[in-house]
């Protein structure tokens, strides 16, 4: 499987490709000018850089992470001076007072514009991205800015930018001062690229330069990085107008289908009922056996008694489409002798069974299993048993 990478900044996208233990950039600039990433199984990374992102730590009372994600999505027009925002929440801490939950956001505009070209499956701010073994402040300099990023192995503890290339040990001391009581976890300050970055006091931690690279450097920890937090989460899409014009039709051309092998398959019963019938009378003149020939006229009775009482699956249908409420089909029916079973498709199964067990004619319907929701229709499908009084109507 492939890996794609989509790096966000003020100036558009920079793609990357991993190919041989190494990324690869592929193309850079406006979605409108990018050749369009294909690959239905390619793993599609989008990295909002920290250019494009707002971040806010913000208190929530103690709640499941699903209620405070949804608290989030209600207040995330007031937290970011945001049209349209997207977000990503991350639980900084929890107690029994309060719960602190670190929040990104971002122009969604700005990531759904990318789709067309590069139909990306997992998008990760690029905070998170960091996770080093030691607790440290990366430092990054590009497009004239300079950003700071503090995490202690994995957590998360803050991020600060500033619009110039000037980092001086006044602006450091200011952001380790804004860890609070985290700020001792930090050990080292890992430097990358050419930032000037000279130190001269004592509270200062340890200071590492990073090998050169032109490559953004999250690319180098992607790899260590758990993708399952930040998976896309696709909508299923509805039908379209047309097929939900369509379905009503489809239905309506089932149930007539129904209705005519039904009647056919009765008429051929019948047929074959009353062939059977004259050849028994056929016999009857032909039978020389010295004795008065027999008398079959009980037998023939009750053969057309059974014929009289057998019901008419059309006549039954079209009652049964009488009772139905609005918007209720039948899309199966089985008839034997007084057993009806029928499928009906409806939003209201409750008022189905009670207009069928009030028909005339009818002595018990109820229903068989659980009704079963169509998510893209509503409707519910369900079985229906029904038992016939003998005379039919």
């Amino acid at each position: 499987m492939a890996i794609w990478v989509a790096y966000s900044h003020k100036q558009g996208f920079d793609i990357f490709y991993y190919s041989n233990g190494k990324w690869v950039k592929k193309g850079s600039g406006d979605p409108a000018n990018l050749k369009p990433i294909r690959g239905f199984f390619d793993q599609k990374i989008l990295i909002l850089g920290r250019e494009v992102l707002f971040h806010t730590r913000k208190r929530f009372p103690p709640a499941p992470m699903k209620k405070l994600i949804k608290a989030v999505d209600l207040e995330i027009g007031e937290l970011f001076p945001i049209s349209t925002p997207g977000f990503h929440c991350r639980l900084n801490e929890s107690s029994s007072a309060y719960t602190a939950l670190d929040i990104w956001a971002w122009e969604s505009e700005f990531s759904e514009g990318l789709k067309k070209v590069f139909d990306y499956n997992y998008i990760i701010p690029e905070d998170l991205i960091y996770s080093p073994e030691a607790s440290e402040v990366k430092v990054l300099q590009s497009d004239g800015m300079t950003h700071l990023i503090a995490h202690a192995g994995p957590k998360f503890l803050g991020s600060l930018s500033y619009p110039d290339l000037n980092l001086d040990e006044q602006r450091m001391e200011r952001f380790l001062s804004s860890l609070g009581r985290e700020r001792s976890e930090i050990k080292r300050i890992v430097l990358h690229g050419s930032t000037p970055f000279q130190p001269k006091g004592t509270g200062i931690p340890e200071l590492v330069r990073a090998p050169e690279n032109e490559l953004p450097a999250c690319l180098e920890d992607l790899g260590r990085l758990n993708l399952k937090e930040f998976k896309v989460k696709r909508r299923t899409a509805l039908p379209s107008v047309g097929i939900l014009f369509r379905i009503p039709i489809y239905l309506i051309l089932g149930y007539g289908l129904i209705l005519y092998l039904m009647n056919y398959h009765y008429s051929q019963m019948a047929d074959e009922i009353k062939q059977k019938i004259m050849a028994t009378e056929r016999k009857i003149p032909h039978q020389d056996t010295g004795r008065r020939g027999q008398d079959y006229s009980d037998i023939l009775k009750e053969m057309n008694e059974k014929i009289s009482v057998r019901h008419s699956p059309l006549k039954i249908m079209d009652k049964i489409a009488s009772h139905l409420p609005a918007g209720s089909f039948i899309t199966r029916m089985v008839l034997n002798e007084n057993n009806l079973e029928i499928s009906v498709s409806s939003k209201e199964p409750l008022l189905v069974i009670k207009s069928l067990g009030g028909m005339e004619g009818i002595k018990t319907a109820r229903l068989r299993g659980t009704p079963v929701k169509d998510v893209a229709t509503g409707s519910f499908n369900f079985i229906v048993i029904m038992e016939l009084l003998s005379n039919p109507s």
